[in-house]
């Protein structure tokens, strides 16, 4: 479901994707709220203090342009993950930066604390979790792309970190192109590299150490032991109900802050208000229902979708209101909305393999 609907809403990015496109992506998604969330809070114990003097006053929205402009030329100048790797954390920064200061953009009295700054900045952050989900969701790639793909991986084996892993994706990704590719110097490209490969001519990097690897293979037995078992899906059925169960009685609080009077239009504020009570009850509702369909019931594949779209509609609708109504205070309630998302995601995805396995 995920998949479909970024694919339905993003349907301009096609193939080929660059390989580790999801990894970039993710780099900047972190640099973008780590950057938002690092300004709001240094600017808050600083006094929000001024660059500047007189009439001048550098914004630090300017640094963002800055740090944009260096993330667009360093993968124009220079090649390398590492260059892509620096290049999507400045992206991060840099648009972190500067739409924090959409406020003053976007009112006549360049009001940094206008209401509505706070959520863009969120609705332009989940428009970025959009692309990233698009960009990683699994597909066939066509002849072509793997042919690209592979190409961008012999960059590894130039710079001498080409690990073995690597080399079997490189050899796969050759043999479909010399095979299916629609033009006949693509197949013969294909298929003179992968000879090259087939040849053991290729240096593999032998694997990097793995440090503390006792302590890792105990931590990841243990962690399967919960995922497989009762542990964590027990604390995660017990999280969805407390989380439905709060932001039910939260419609309590949410209520007894809209004020309107029957004999009198409704104002644009307080129709946004009964707007907020709705979506939070149907979040909250479904996230309830999800909870204890899973838990007590046993209805799995019903419980964890109610969940999900439970989750979806915090998310995307619930939380955004919230930012307008509580601002920045509001990112704990997202935080944690989106830690129990990527939970129940995980689990819907076990479902299914655990459904297809059994066929």
């Amino acid at each position: 479901m995920r998949e479909d609907v970024s694919r339905r809403a993003l349907p301009w990015i096609r193939r080929p994707v660059r390989e580790g496109a999801e990894r970039y992506l993710l780099v900047t998604l972190v640099s973008f709220a780590g950057t938002v969330i690092g300004t709001r809070w240094f600017l808050t114990i600083t006094g929000f203090p001024e660059i500047g003097g007189g009439d001048l006053h550098i914004a630090h929205a300017l640094w963002g342009g800055a740090a944009l402009f260096a993330a667009s030329l360093l993968p124009i100048l220079l090649a390398g993950r590492f260059v892509y790797l620096l290049s999507s954390f400045l992206a991060g920064v840099g648009i972190g930066l500067f739409i924090d200061e959409v406020g003053k953009f976007i009112t006549a009295e360049n009001d940094y604390f206008y209401p509505a700054a706070a959520p863009i900045i969120y609705a332009t952050f989940l428009l970025a979790v959009l692309v990233w989900l698009r960009a990683r969701e699994p597909h066939d790639p066509d002849p072509r792309s793997q042919l690209l793909t592979a190409l961008e991986l012999f960059e590894e084996s130039v710079e001498g970190d080409l690990q073995k892993r690597e080399r079997d994706m490189l050899r796969d990704r050759l043999a479909v192109a010399a095979a299916k590719a629609a033009q006949p110097e693509q197949r013969r490209l294909a298929a003179d590299l992968l000879a090259f490969v087939e040849a053991e001519e290729l240096f593999v990097a032998p694997d990097p150490a793995v440090r503390f690897g006792g302590l890792r293979a105990r931590l990841s037995a243990g962690s399967r032991s919960w995922l497989g078992g009762r542990g964590l899906r027990i604390v995660l059925i017990v999280a969805l109900i407390l989380t439905g169960v709060g932001q039910v009685l939260a419609l309590v609080g949410i209520g007894s802050e809209v004020r309107f009077d029957l004999s009198q239009p409704m104002s644009p504020f307080t129709l946004f208000q009964l707007g907020h009570l709705v979506v939070e009850g149907v979040a909250g509702a479904l996230l309830l229902a999800g909870g204890i369909l899973v838990g007590l019931v046993g209805r799995h594949r019903l419980g964890w979708t109610l969940a999900y779209f439970g989750l979806l509609v915090a998310l995307t609708l619930g939380d955004l209101i919230s930012f307008y109504i509580r601002q920045f205070d509001s990112i704990e309630v997202a935080l944690w909305h989106l830690v129990l998302l990527a939970a129940v995601v995980g689990y819907r995805v076990e479902l299914r393999t655990e459904t297809r396995q059994s066929r």
